[in-house]
């Protein structure tokens, strides 16, 4: 199981010139109705593809503060508030939500508070504002939550670093991908760990 605890701010939403990003009280409705996840408990977020199924080991559990706790499969991670919020950026740059990481605080709070409690309830930015608008189409791409990508990827980031942290991955460059990979410690000829793909936001992504 894995359960996020709520460490995010509330921000009143700020006025904003554009009427089309103002949220109506009928677009409110067509949010997921998820509640805050306590550590502990929540939706079942499948990430067997990316971690062992054995009982981790003591160290295996990553910890960069308590504003966020994640449990799942044995293992409970502890996120402080600026790792977390860095890593919820990440997750929606990957997906495509958004374009760049360069986003103003509030369009930062609005996303962690849809990853930590499923829902942005009062949106602090005009990013926020779309996404509460347009929650209809943006929730599900392909039969795929956005919700439940933002929290696997927070997840799996966290855990790969984790890993390299402990000397059991090493990262390395693929050439063919012209990026930073994943391998088992001295893999020499041996393939690069394949992670699972991720869908994609593109299409609908949040263009200011």
């Amino acid at each position: 199981m894995t359960g996020f605890a709520n460490g995010c701010r509330k921000c009143a939403a700020e006025e904003d010139e554009d009427a089309r990003d103002e949220a109506r009280t009928d677009d409110r409705g067509r949010q997921p109705q998820d509640e805050v996840l306590p550590a502990g408990r929540g939706q079942n977020l499948h990430y067997d593809e990316i971690v062992p199924e054995s009982v981790p080991a003591p160290d295996a559990n990553y910890s960069s503060g308590n504003d966020y706790i994640v449990e799942f499969l044995g293992y409970r991670f502890s996120f402080g508030g600026a790792d977390f919020e860095g890593r919820v950026v990440a997750a929606a740059v990957k997906l495509g939500v958004v374009e760049t990481p360069g986003l103003d605080e509030e369009e930062i709070d609005d996303l962690v508070a849809l990853a930590a409690q499923g829902v942005i309830e009062e949106p602090a930015s005009r990013l926020g504002r779309y996404l509460v608008r347009n929650w209809e189409r943006v929730s599900l791409v392909g039969g795929e939550s956005l919700v439940y990508w933002l929290r696997k990827l927070i997840f799996r980031g966290a855990w790969l670093d984790h890993q390299v942290k402990r000397g059991a991955l090493e990262v390395v460059w693929d050439d063919g991908e012209a990026e930073f990979a994943y391998q088992h410690p001295g893999g020499g000829g041996r393939p690069l760990l394949e992670l699972a793909p991720v869908p994609s936001w593109h299409e609908l992504q949040f263009r200011p």
